[in-house]
């Protein structure tokens, strides 16, 4: 299965916040490569849209972008920040 987001090299700034964030919460689909510029890259374990963090950090408008149509998701769309697509979430525990 290919990733949902890829990193436009043009625009990215290789400050690797979505590097760190992605790794913050354990899904660890932002890799550097192992080409000669250790360039960013987003790998299959990528589950966007379940999971959108690496669009919250990133500060360089238009560097992650949607696999399939190109289009630029940082800043991150309206649609991006619904409460069930902000975070990859599990139910809260329950109370006695």
């Amino acid at each position: 299965m290919m990733p949902g987001l890829k990193i436009d090299h043009e625009k990215c700034t290789e400050c690797r916040m979505c590097y760190v964030a992605c790794r913050e919460i354990d899904i660890n689909a932002v890799i550097v490569s192992s080409t000669p510029k250790h360039l960013l890259e987003i790998d299959e374990r990528c589950i966007y849209p379940k999971c959108t963090v690496c669009l919250m950090y990133c500060p360089a408008e238009g560097s992650i972008v949607d696999a399939n149509s190109g289009r630029s998701l940082v800043p991150p769309p309206p649609e991006v920040w619904t409460e069930e697509m902000r975070w990859p979430r599990t139910a809260a525990p329950k109370r006695a």
